[in-house]
């Protein structure tokens, strides 16, 4: 199974808003730079995780994107499933109106059982990683924070 670009774009940019973001709105540009990520493309990405319910953004000078719920709250799987859709290791599992299933053994297939649990798995494992564990992966392997400033004035 293939996890699409899209994906894994919208992990890495997850944990860019979550990590460099300090809480505060980050920019699509910032994240772009950071992740080397085109603007365009994030833009897409994001769409749909403001979509899912997973990101907010807020416009304006001071305006950019931040987590919609704790880093603790968000787990790979929830940015995977809003990116490209349930995972599915093989096609015969998508019971969906929109995907009838082309096998001619479908009844008595032994062989669905394995994928089966290897969705099982899969999904079990990405829901068990939030990006609050790629934030504390990151300071464990020293990953510089690149907290904003701009916004700071001294006189």
């Amino acid at each position: 199974m293939r996890i699409t670009t899209t994906s894994r774009y919208g992990v890495r940019a997850m944990f860019d808003v979550a990590y460099h973001g300090g809480g505060q709105p980050t920019q699509i540009k910032d994240i772009s730079r950071r992740q080397k990520i085109s603007q365009r493309y994030l833009e897409q990405i994001f769409n749909k995780l403001l979509k899912a319910g997973l990101l907010k953004s807020r416009r304006g000078p001071r305006g950019g994107y931040m987590l919609a719920k704790d880093a603790t709250e968000i787990s790979v799987g929830d940015i995977i499933n809003a990116a490209q859709g349930p995972i599915m290791p093989v096609r015969c599992l998508d019971r969906s109106a929109d995907c009838p299933t082309e096998c001619d053994i479908a009844e008595g297939c032994v062989t669905v059982h394995v994928w089966r649990q290897t969705q099982k798995l899969l999904v079990d494992y990405y829901n068990s990683v939030s990006i609050a564990d790629l934030c504390a992966l990151a300071r464990k392997h020293g990953v510089q924070r690149e907290i904003d400033h701009k916004y700071m004035y001294f006189i």
